[in-house]
């Protein structure tokens, strides 16, 4: 943090400057940026600037002090009380001192202690919000998906019965930043440069930050799921706890942990979904059923629940519910019913 050289980019891309604005500060990360933005008037602006692209927040930045009128107020005052030159001496060693001067030097200990004092006052006040970025939230219902396509090529596919929420803003910022309950599918252009995270998935259980990738996230399941296709993903619960995944491997993390369980997969059984068909290798029909359910918001009986041991590989069409059923049933050879509840599953009649 010294020197010149520090830009509002490079602030934005500092992970410890980040957690600063975002509240999630160490103790001596927070002691070291206050110091840094009291230090002058550059860093404040500095600060303040990176603070509004990165919270998304814009604030009213109200003006330090005059230094020169607030001096010459002290110096009035020293003056006027000392017209004289009264002399006065220290009992403990003998020495005078001119009072002008002594008071002079009090009084110029007191500005820098109140200017530095008022700058942390009016750089904390300027922290209060005064026009908060709208909030802007797709939804989706069950049985259906929405795509968003970004214009640097980036693509985000909303699975059914999920919520996406982002800033109005948060197109123009450094780190695109996107809030989901639900699950959804990203690909996500490539940076150039790997200097901060060009976008970061947050949910109740931490977050998914990308450069480039392919991935899908999503809270079906108790706590969070990524699996990641392509490229690089890391993860970090709200503890902080944070792990950098390889392709082929599914994430799993729940808030009232700091641990992360990994293990590896294949990718296409979590994001096939996103293309309008259900892969599977060697996956229990069981997975299926979840799926069937939180996709088209129906419950599933299952008559005999031996059923769902029974593996699949190869892929179903997944247009529509009609369509997975009979394809899943001829498939495993068994019966799916619809009812005014739901769908039953039984083992096949005939067999």
């Amino acid at each position: 943090m010294e020197g010149n050289s520090i830009t509002v980019q490079h602030l934005c891309s500092d992970p410890s400057f980040i957690r600063w604005v975002e509240g999630r500060a160490t103790q001596n990360e927070e002691k070291s940026w206050n110091e840094w933005v009291q230090k002058n008037e550059e860093n404040r602006r500095l600060a303040i600037e990176a603070q509004q692209r990165i919270s998304g927040f814009v604030f009213d930045e109200p003006a330090l002090p005059d230094v020169q009128e607030e001096w010459s107020k002290v110096h009035h005052r020293v003056t006027a009380k000392e017209q004289a030159e009264a002399k006065v001496t220290n009992l403990g060693n003998g020495k005078s001192w001119d009072a002008v001067s002594v008071l002079y030097k009090v009084a110029a200990v007191l500005l820098v202690g109140a200017f530095v004092g008022f700058a942390a006052y009016i750089f904390q006040e300027s922290n209060q919000v005064k026009q908060e970025v709208a909030v802007h939230t797709v939804t989706t219902d069950y049985g259906e998906t929405k795509t968003l396509n970004l214009s640097d090529g980036s693509q985000i596919i909303l699975a059914a019965n999920s919520q996406l929420s982002f800033k109005e803003n948060w197109l123009e910022q450094p780190t695109k930043r996107l809030s989901l309950d639900g699950e959804a599918f990203f690909a996500v252009a490539p940076k150039k440069a790997k200097t901060h995270p060009k976008l970061e998935v947050e949910t109740e259980d931490g977050t998914a930050s990308v450069w480039g990738t392919r991935f899908t996230v999503d809270t079906y399941v108790e706590g969070t799921r990524v699996v990641l296709e392509e490229g690089e993903v890391e993860v970090r619960t709200i503890q902080d706890k944070r792990m950098t995944m390889n392709p082929g491997e599914m994430a799993t993390f729940q808030k009232e942990s700091s641990e992360i369980q990994l293990q590896k997969v294949n990718p296409r059984v979590y994001t096939s979904w996103s293309t309008n068909e259900l892969f599977f290798d060697d996956t229990p029909l069981s997975v299926l059923v979840n799926r069937i359910k939180r996709t088209y918001g129906v419950k599933v009986k299952v008559q005999n629940p031996e059923i769902l041991r029974k593996k699949l590989s190869g892929s179903v069409d997944f247009k529509s519910l009609d369509g997975l059923t009979d394809a899943v049933a001829k498939i495993f050879d068994i019966q799916i019913e619809q009812s005014e509840d739901g769908l039953i599953i039984n083992n096949n009649k005939k067999g």
